[in-house]
């Protein structure tokens, strides 16, 4: 498979030009120490980027996610006491809770999915900042960071394994098993996808939950790293998330994009923040710059989008990366 495939052209080119820029002008880029940096803040965020792959994919959208990684982050370190692995699933718990809440909103009671996780997300970050008094929650045990901090295979640090095994696991997802198809269904056209079948809620069900889910397990990372449960962090992550997505080839009215795409669209973001950071650009500044992008993304999406039946190019889709044919078996398993 072409690596152009795998990437979108567009993407591969703005990737190799950030490579060749923070190569040539980027004090101390290949260094270890930033290297490591890099690999940690594109996992935290990529994590968050495969669950939103999914839900873009099926035509929805989560800016709920900040709000959930903030959340997980609390409660798994408030919950230490009661043991790492307890304080692990009571966080992924009230994750998959906000998901719920989320599908909910859409499917039940058809509220729009901006509208919808607009309402969760300010909700969630409310009730966070008001069990914390809007402080940090410092962690109690010690040896909660090393889930963060650790490095293995000679410096490969922990979280950067975490979100290969993820990328993995949600490329697998969409290119081999039916699910997948479904989302790629489900995106397309929902009436169609209905009419053939397809358990719609079910399938809506399942994006929501695993993008929360993904948002729950950066949280609890982050807060790994940084030893402490934030009631703040994430505030602005669903921007360089769903940026980073429809950089990778996604679309914003479903049906297209892939794992691997919106890798390309993260390591692109991540690029582009590290080599600001290494020229000392102030914060704010860097704000700008992804917020001109995504704008970018979004006009040139509306400028080259073609109104083909979105049915068939969401099915089709699924169906040439899962390597068969249309009309084939998969269409009889839908």
């Amino acid at each position: 498979m072409k690596l152009t495939r795998l990437l979108g052209q567009r993407t591969l080119w703005l990737l190799m030009a950030l490579v060749v820029w923070v190569s040539l002008f980027g004090r101390d880029f290949w260094t270890l120490a930033n290297l490591q940096n890099l690999v940690i803040a594109l996992s935290v965020e990529g994590l968050m980027v495969m669950g939103m792959t999914i839900v873009m994919i099926g035509g929805g959208f989560d800016l709920s996610i900040g709000s959930v990684m903030a959340l997980s982050g609390v409660i798994v370190v408030e919950a230490l006491p009661l043991g790492k692995p307890v304080a692990i699933m009571f966080a992924l718990i009230a994750a998959a809770a906000v998901g719920i809440a989320n599908v909910s909103l859409i499917s039940g009671l058809r509220v729009n999915p901006f509208i919808a996780t607009l309402g969760s997300m300010i909700v969630v970050r409310g009730l966070v900042m008001t069990y914390t008094n809007a402080r940090p929650v410092p962690a109690s045990d010690p040896t909660f960071m090393s889930l963060g901090r650790a490095t293995l295979f000679g410096g490969l640090p922990v979280p950067g394994l975490i979100f290969a095994a993820a990328l993995v696991l949600t490329h697998l997802l969409l290119t081999s098993l039916k699910i997948g198809r479904e989302v790629y269904a489900l995106g397309g056209n929902e009436e169609s996808a209905r009419s053939s079948g397809i358990a719609t809620y079910r399938v809506k069900m399942f994006s929501y939950l695993i993008c929360s889910f993904t948002a729950g397990i950066s949280g609890i990372v982050l807060a790994a790293r940084l030893n402490t449960g934030s009631p703040i962090i994430g505030e602005n992550t669903a921007l360089n998330v769903i940026t980073a997505v429809l950089l990778g080839g996604a679309s914003l009215s479903g049906g297209v994009g892939s794992a691997l795409g919106s890798f390309g669209g993260l390591l692109c973001i991540g690029l582009l923040g590290n080599g600001l950071n290494l020229f000392d650009v102030p914060a704010y500044y860097q704000r700008i710059a992804q917020g001109v992008l995504l704008l970018l993304l979004v006009v040139l999406e509306r400028i080259t989008h073609r109104p083909t039946p979105v049915s068939v190019r969401g099915f089709a889709y699924g169906l040439q990366l899962s390597g068969q044919e249309p009309g084939g078996d998969a269409a009889g398993k839908m």
